[in-house]
Order: C-alpha cells, then structure tokens, then sequence
C-alpha cells in the first residue's frame, strides 16, 4: 500500500510540475505575443507618421512652387500708379495724401435711379373694430 501512495503522490506531483510548467510557458507566450502585438503597432504608428510627413513634404513643395510662380507672374503684372491725386469722399483734393482715397479704378457709367413707388393706400378697417392708436394733430395741422 505504501507503493501505490507514493506511485499516486509521485504521479500527482508529475501532474502538478506539467501544470507549473505548461503556466510558465503559457505566461511566457502571452508576454512574446503582447511584445508582437506592441511592435507591430509601433511600426504601423512609424508607417502613418511617414506618409504624413511625406505629404507634409508633397504640400510644401507645391506651395513653394506656386509661390515660385506667383512671384514671377507678378513681375510682368503692371503696378498701381504711385502717385495719384488723392480723393476725398468723392471728390477730388487736387493734391496726393496719405489719408485720402486712391482714384477710383471704376466708375459706373449709367447713375443709379431710385424707383418710383406709389404711396400705400391705407386700407379701411372692415373687421370693425377701433384703432387703439390715438390721432394727435399737431398746432401746425399736420397729423402725426
């Protein structure tokens, strides 16, 4: 009898020790696949921050280019007269100021017509009723 105990107690520590073991290596799989999991995220963070920067890189460029070519178009483009005289609501000063407006660069050539409207007609209360608002005529006649 004392052999079957030690046979089970020795099978039973065997059983306990795969057990040990087989956590250790379960916990030592869960630590490399976190690991994975870790880099691969890094990568892909290192991938998108490169392609952001490459088309960070891709606008300046283009910008720089448009710019490149504003600049040289703006040198064939006539500039501004320099000196002008100088107008003051509307009219002109006869003299250049800092502080008056430039020359108009367009004035319209048909002026502007307001457009005759006839005066509304009042119209006569037919529901009955009295108009609350008092008339108040004034010394000189005129109705207010």
């Amino acid at each position: 009898m004392n052999k079957e105990m030690e046979e089970k107690a020795t099978k039973e520590l065997g059983k306990e020790h795969l057990q040990e073991k087989a956590k250790e290596k379960y916990q030592e799989w869960l630590k490399k696949k976190i690991a994975e999991g870790y880099e691969k995220k890094k990568k892909e963070n290192e991938k998108k921050k490169k392609q952001w920067q490459a088309k960070l890189q891709e606008k300046k460029e283009i910008a720089d280019k448009k710019f490149k070519e504003w600049l040289e178009n703006a040198k064939s483009k006539p500039s501004p007269a320099v000196k002008s005289d100088g107008y003051a609501n509307g009219k002109l000063t006869g003299f250049y100021s800092g502080t008056s407006y430039p020359e108009p660069a367009f004035c319209n050539p048909i002026p502007w017509k307001s457009i005759h409207m006839p005066p509304p007609k009042e119209a006569n209360n037919l529901s009955g009723k009295k108009n609350k608002t008092p008339v108040i005529e004034s010394h000189t006649g005129h109705l207010w």
